[in-house]
């Protein structure tokens, strides 16, 4: 394989053509060399048809639903050693031209930086802010099964774990960075290592975002923008939501339910940081 600047991931499953098709455009506009490998846990390889036949876009299609994280792992594995950047990236992203060469200037800039995630909006240009405190059981619960009065009363407790307090148009270091686009520094990836294959879907962005922030900075990067149609697919899918429920099981089994100290020490660092006004961390 070639030396490249920026390895990527897709995972594919019965993804939108349209969406495909978007992504590929936004990824060959780019000036940035890079290898893009897309590996299919679809039921059949009917999406391989969508695929351009390419030096450096590689398909392969598995014989079984291998889950996200592990997914992912198959290409990581084969390229980690190869250039300096590894970027997993949702099938259902897009974005305009100069986006990675924004994002790959920025890391180049800031060696400290492990992951980024950049800006993220909804196709019509409405915000769609994807960055966290690390959660507890309770935040989890109260997010996604809670009654609305119950949302109301505990509102402010909701906007601090989704951070609403910080400017989405500044930049700034958060612990928790969404799955649909991470921007891996590989020199991270070989430290503290790759997605933890236990979690089939769901979690394991929280998992390997807390695993890079223990060590490097994971920042939300506001001067790049991507475009994400959101599916949500656990609020509409009973099977989706199965594996949110097991794969948050299996979050707090392996970091902790009640007592978690990195998860405080971590949320109350992040914290403090926009306490003392100190909102844009000071890069080079």
């Amino acid at each position: 394989m070639p030396q490249t600047a920026v390895t990527i991931s897709v995972v594919l499953y019965k993804n939108d053509p349209i969406h495909i098709k978007e992504l590929v455009k936004s990824v060959l506009a780019s000036k940035v060399k890079v290898d893009i490998y897309f590996s299919d846990n679809s039921p059949t390889s009917e999406l391989s048809k969508l695929i351009p036949t390419k030096s450096n876009i590689y398909y392969s299609h598995n014989t079984s639903n291998l889950g996200y994280g592990r997914a992912n792992n198959s290409v990581i594995k084969s390229c980690l050693n190869t250039g300096d950047y590894h970027l997993v990236m949702n099938a259902d992203v897009f974005f305009e031209r100069g986006t990675l060469e924004r994002i790959v200037d920025f890391m180049d800039r800031n060696q400290s930086v492990g992951l980024v995630l950049p800006r993220v909006l909804n196709p019509d240009g409405t915000k769609q802010p994807l960055f966290k405190l690390l959660p507890s059981p309770f935040d989890l619960l109260l997010r996604r099964f809670a009654p609305g009065f119950l949302k109301q009363l505990l509102e402010e407790r909701l906007k601090r774990y989704e951070m609403n307090f910080a400017n989405e148009m500044d930049t700034f270091d958060a612990p928790y960075l969404s799955g649909c686009f991470m921007f891996f520094r590989k020199e991270a990836l070989r430290e503290v290592g790759i997605f933890d294959e236990r979690f089939f879907l769901y979690c394991e962005d929280i998992d390997i975002s807390r695993r890079v922030r223990t060590r490097w900075r994971t920042t939300y990067f506001s001067e790049a923008t991507i475009y994400h149609h959101f599916n949500k697919g656990s609020y509409k899918n009973l099977r989706m939501l199965f594996y949110h429920v097991r794969s948050a099981i299996q979050y707090f089994n392996k970091h902790g339910w009640i007592y978690d100290a990195q998860r405080k020490e971590i949320n109350q660092e992040t914290l403090r940081a926009f306490e003392y006004k100190e909102v844009v961390v000071a890069y080079d």
